[in-house]
């Protein structure tokens, strides 16, 4: 059920970068920290251990997974550039444009953005990539062990609280708890204790009739993330949009242990329909301002969101955009890559029991 989750919370991402609810997708973001730290920690523990040859299978896998689909994102960008160069606003659009020093085409080539900061670093190609310069680096440290034991993650977790708190004793600036990759550790390393959790069953016995319902949490959730989305513009205290962040992702992270424990959102979704809806996820979130510069091109002339222009006709199109180059995505660049990590997988299914990681 994860799939459709990891959808939901991409077109999250999309509605507030393009629309109208400009920080809705604020509160996804940290929700997929919360999912990669909880899969990453299971799998390698579960499929790929801590001995050198599942280290480099791990990397080699996250690699196939998150790299072809991200260049062709960066490639599309470069071509519509160049189609659309008159059409451009004369402030750019977002941060797409041509990388114009050697740090920004080191970052749009390898991920990267090399700054505590990774949203700092423009241009960037495809937008939204600062976050996924967060998740590498948690993927690395996950990868070396960071998660590799109950006691550990408890660490982890405890110095991410820490750092949380310092930023505020600092008086750092929001950013510092969102766009940086420190604030990434505190959802991460939730997620990695959500695997211990389920692992070592130790769910809170007051919390297993509402983890039995997914599906309510994950309204909670969207239903948070909208009303603050809507009222941060309306002049909302600044710290109660934090707390009502930080109350959120507690929701997330009880979505996904819901989810972790084998609950259903709805038992109508197969998991081959929840598979198929999450292949979506990766493409809507690299390509959404991509297909928005064709669709503001097509509807008002110019390269544009639709934040001042908000209307059905321009959602459809977005939508109906990214469902066709996301299968695009999905048929020409995942389907055969996956045949790749498929043979990946079964290398490190052959590795003895021994090089499993194990618990303590």
């Amino acid at each position: 059920m994860f799939g459709t989750v990891r959808t939901l919370w991409a077109l999250m991402v999309v509605f507030g970068h393009l629309f109208w609810l400009s920080d809705f997708g604020r509160f996804a973001v940290f929700g997929f920290y919360i999912l990669s730290g909880y899969l990453m920690t299971y799998v390698m523990h579960n499929s790929y251990g801590y001995n050198a040859s599942g280290r480099k299978r791990f990397a080699l896998n996250r690699f196939l997974r998150l790299f072809p689909p991200y260049w062709f994102a960066c490639l599309i960008s470069i071509v519509l550039l160049l189609v659309f160069a008159t059409q451009m606003p004369s402030g750019g659009f977002s941060t797409i444009a041509l990388p114009n020093n050697m740090l920004s085409v080191f970052g749009n080539i390898t991920m990267v953005f090399a700054h505590w900061i990774p949203h700092s670093i423009t241009p960037r190609l495809s937008p939204a990539a600062w976050a996924l310069t967060v998740e590498l680096f948690f993927y690395v440290a996950i990868c070396l062990g960071i998660s590799k034991t109950f006691k550990r993650t408890i660490i982890w977790l405890s110095l991410s609280l820490l750092f949380i708190g310092f930023s505020y004793a600092a008086n750092l600036y929001w950013h510092a708890r969102y766009f940086s990759i420190p604030a990434g550790s505190l959802p991460f390393s939730i997620g990695a204790l959500i695997y211990f959790i389920v692992k070592l069953e130790k769910v809170p016995q007051g919390l297993q009739c509402l983890l039995t319902r997914p599906a309510l949490i994950l309204i909670s959730m969207v239903s948070i993330s909208a009303i603050v989305a809507w009222l941060i513009p309306q002049g909302i205290n600044p710290t109660l949009v934090e707390l009502m962040f930080y109350l959120n992702m507690l929701v997330s992270a009880l979505l996904v242990l819901s989810l972790a424990m084998g609950n259903s959102i709805s038992n109508k979704i197969s998991k081959g329909f929840d598979k198929f809806v999450g292949d979506f996820s990766y493409p809507v979130y690299l390509l959404h301002y991509q297909v928005s510069m064709v669709a503001s091109v097509l509807l008002l002339g110019e390269v544009s969101k639709f934040k001042a222009a908000f209307s059905l006709e321009a959602l459809l199109l977005v939508c109906l955009g990214l469902v066709v180059v996301s299968l695009f995505v999905i048929k020409c660049i995942d389907v055969p890559v996956e045949k790749i990590r498929n043979a990946v997988r079964q290398n490190t299914s052959k590795a003895s029991p021994s090089t499993k990681a194990t618990l303590s």
